[in-house]
């Protein structure tokens, strides 16, 4: 087809102008999908480049196409070696299709259990790998609201391959170093309680995360597995006071633990930022257990269950809607907007993910394979998070 009759048949179609560059790629398998759309494995035809490219339905954005083009924004203009990069992107009249750079080495747990040994050096490398692109951001006042170890991917298959920071759907730029977001977001079992609170939030809540991150990647399970009740969870999350089971902790270095506490002090102006966490004795190539953890990691990080999984969603997405109704009650329309922010959907861009959503360390019935993520019945997260109002 010709570049004018391609034009006129565009034209026809009323399919916007940036359309045109869909030629440019062969679309291939679908790598996930969800709610809102699927991530596509293509081909970028002047080079043969593989790309992924994520395709969002217009019709799932209820008409507010803002998360897009925010996302669009914040990323497009990123360069980092541990973010993945938006190459690309058009539209269609009925879809979004962003292109980023394609990402082949599986999700952080994957690799760390599949590897044959791994120490608290290795899990101090990866983490600070996190850092750093967590510090780039905040240097340019981007918070990005949704870490996990899902959002960590290693670009390729290689044993030395960077790992890299995906998933900008929830990440906002702050006006200023001290602007305030009220947006209820994240990932349950990884979200600051500043947000869980309604109490605002900003660049902490990624330390938070990162935090709850690092414990996990060191033991196999989350900080706060044991806390069945809203209340009790609610309580732990604001004790300063992290549980490191002796089981699992024994021959982790106190370096690593007094990281784990900054990270996940209750107040957020007294966390480290990403800088100071860089400079952490634990970064900065000071003294690290050798010690063997993959053993204790894979004890806790079972994938293979499938019951518990589907218990673990529904007990979180349950306690998330009772935190948004029991810790709002100085404002009752607060609450009420909570409660019906949450959804039992959790779908998800990459299929059959293992993750450590209140996980029982030492158990052998699995760990939940998607955080449940609640989404917003006014505002729809894209595929991967959720959002509140």
């Amino acid at each position: 087809m010709t570049s004018t009759i391609r034009e006129m048949w565009h034209h026809l179609a009323q399919q916007p102008e940036s359309y045109e560059r869909k030629q440019y790629y062969t679309f291939g398998r679908v790598l996930g999908s969800g709610t809102f759309g699927e991530v596509r494995l293509a081909t970028f035809n002047p080079d043969g480049r593989e790309v992924a490219i994520k395709v969002i339905k217009k019709s799932a954005l209820s008409g507010d196409a803002t998360m897009v083009i925010k996302e669009i924004n914040i990323v497009h203009h990123l360069h980092h070696p541990h973010i993945v990069k938006l190459l690309d992107w058009f539209e269609s009249k009925d879809k979004y299709y962003l292109v980023f750079q394609l990402c082949t080495g599986g999700e952080l747990f994957q690799k760390i259990c599949d590897l044959g040994h791994f120490t608290e050096e290795d899990a101090a490398k990866l983490i600070r790998c996190g850092f750093d692109s967590i510090a780039y951001l905040h240097k340019y006042n981007i918070v990005h609201r949704d870490i996990k170890p899902e959002n960590f991917i290693f670009l390729d298959k290689s044993h030395d391959a960077p790992l890299m920071l995906a998933d900008f759907g929830i990440a906002r730029i702050m006006r200023s170093d001290d602007e305030i977001l009220n947006t209820m977001c994240g990932s349950i079992g990884y979200a600051a309680p500043e947000i869980l609170l309604r109490q605002g939030h900003s660049k902490p809540v990624d330390i938070w995360s990162m935090g709850v991150v690092t414990f996990s990647t060191l033991s196999g399970y989350s900080p706060f597995w044991k806390y069945e009740s809203p209340n009790s969870l609610m309580a732990a999350m604001q004790s300063d006071n992290v549980e490191f089971d002796e089981r699992y902790w024994w021959g982790i270095s106190d370096h690593a633990k007094d990281f784990i506490r900054r990270c996940l002090r209750t107040d957020p102006h007294d966390r480290m930022t990403a800088e100071e966490a860089l400079q952490h004795p634990w970064l900065s190539g000071e003294y690290k257990a050798t010690r063997d953890l993959l053993p204790s990691v894979i004890e806790n990080f079972n994938a293979r269950a499938t019951l518990r999984r589907a218990v673990m969603k529904i007990q979180a997405v349950n306690r998330m809607r009772k935190l948004s109704q029991g810790h709002s009650n100085s404002n009752s329309s607060a609450s009420s907007n909570a409660s019906n922010s949450f959804t039992e959907n959790s779908t998800t861009v990459v299929a059959d993910k293992p993750h450590l959503a209140d996980r029982a360390p030492g158990s052998d019935n699995g760990a939940a394979d998607d955080a449940p993520r609640a989404q917003s019945q006014e505002k729809n997260a894209l595929p991967g998070s959720w959002v509140g109002q």
